[in-house]
């Protein structure tokens, strides 16, 4: 070998991590099979409406899926990044999102291999159906939303964490019928009554492409993202407009769609999940928040599983030990989330008294201050003489 100079170029230096795909979206809906094109419980991945329609989701062909696509890109823009799957108009909800039904929801969120982060669901009944109606709406939306809980706590734990929108179908019209879902403990899943056309049917694309396009902490009824970009809304047969009750249909826990009188256009009443305030998870926002801060630490630690830590004399946790490990995932949650105003600030602690020796884990608090919400905002009015002090 000629004698020379090699310049050997190292990576990994500067600690970083690759970019969250927080926005990454799913549906799964009722549909057909195309010949040559896309079969019933066949996954895949698109970009764009028009990329769903080269292989056979189309408004003649397979309408539900399409609509909540056209839904989903009139907010997430196109190019984002969203997997589908079309199930037989026989498997309602509640299948769709059994945890043990291998060609339901599960399939799809195994083809994604854990990329997706929020998930939708949506019906259209065959001729024939029978519609249940209780409290409310159709009764298979209120077990498919257990269901879906169980399901997405079941990813969670396998560090996948969602988010998941149950389309609210075939609302009576009657508010005071609904369950209160705010009341229940299912803090990963939503239900949405309400959408830009009249009918049974609910903007599951719509919820889903408002948050895809939003960074997690932001709520999809913030005033400031704009109004929703459609020209009409209902509730059921109801113009929102004219329908007394919106309010009702917001405080038992479901999203639906409002207006301001001050503004035009139509904007989502909240985020709501159907949890209750003793529930820290209660909203999307919050639920998006704490799973990005899962996911970034399951990524930050799985490098350091099964790696040797020291141990002073006294058989505690080395000091060094100790800093490195805090260190590690708090300029991890900094430089991802605090950075981008996600939250508000984290704190790592490690006890450094536990006994690793004997227990061969190190246990981590990870605190997170999230970011606040003017739900509401009091404004003081009167007059005011100022001769009389």
């Amino acid at each position: 070998m000629l004698p020379n100079v090699r310049i050997l170029i190292q990576n990994g230096a500067l600690g970083s991590v690759a970019a969250f795909a927080d926005g990454v979206a799913a549906f799964c809906t009722t549909g057909v099979a195309v010949t040559d094109k896309i079969q019933i419980a066949d996954p895949r991945v698109v970009f764009s409406l028009e990329e769903a329609e080269t292989i056979g989701i189309t408004l003649a062909g397979n309408p539900t899926m399409y609509k909540v696509l056209k839904q989903f890109y009139k907010r997430a823009g196109t190019g984002a990044e969203c997997y589908i799957m079309i199930v037989a108009d026989t498997m309602e909800q509640t299948e769709m999102l059994d945890n043990t039904n291998a060609n339901g929801v599960k399939k799809l969120l195994d083809f994604a291999g854990g990329r997706i982060r929020l998930l939708g669901t949506s019906f259209l009944p065959p001729g024939g159906y029978t519609l249940t109606t209780t409290a409310g709406i159709d009764a298979d939306c209120y077990t498919a939303m257990t269901n879906a809980n169980v399901l997405a706590k079941a990813y969670a734990d396998a560090q996948m964490p969602l988010a998941i929108i149950i389309e609210g179908r075939a609302f009576t019209g009657n508010a005071a019928n609904l369950t209160d879902i705010s009341a229940l403990t299912n803090d990963y899943v939503g239900i949405v009554i309400g959408d830009d056309v009249s009918g049974a049917s609910s903007c599951v694309g719509l919820v889903i492409g408002a948050a895809a396009a939003l960074p997690v902490q932001r709520k999809i009824s913030r005033v400031k993202n704009g109004s929703l970009p459609i020209s009409s809304a209902y509730v059921g047969t109801a113009k929102v407009d004219t329908y007394a009750s919106i309010g009702l249909i917001h405080d038992k826990g479901f999203i639906t769609i409002r207006k301001f009188p001050t503004l035009g256009g139509y904007y989502f009443s909240s985020d709501r999940l159907a949890a209750g305030a003793s529930s820290d998870f209660s909203k999307l926002a919050r639920r998006r928040v704490i799973n990005k801060a899962a996911v970034i630490a399951y990524s930050t630690y799985v490098e350091e599983v099964d790696d040797e830590v020291l141990i002073k004399e006294d058989g505690t946790l080395d000091d060094g030990v100790v800093k490195y490990l805090e260190g590690k995932i708090e300029n991890q949650i900094n430089l991802l989330m605090t950075a981008n105003k996600e939250i508000s600030s984290v704190t790592a602690y490690i006890n450094p008294a536990q006994n690793v020796l004997s227990a061969n884990k190190t246990k981590v608090v990870l605190k997170i201050v999230p970011v606040g919400y003017n739900e509401a905002i009091d404004v003081e009015l009167g007059f005011d003489n100022p001769a009389i002090s």
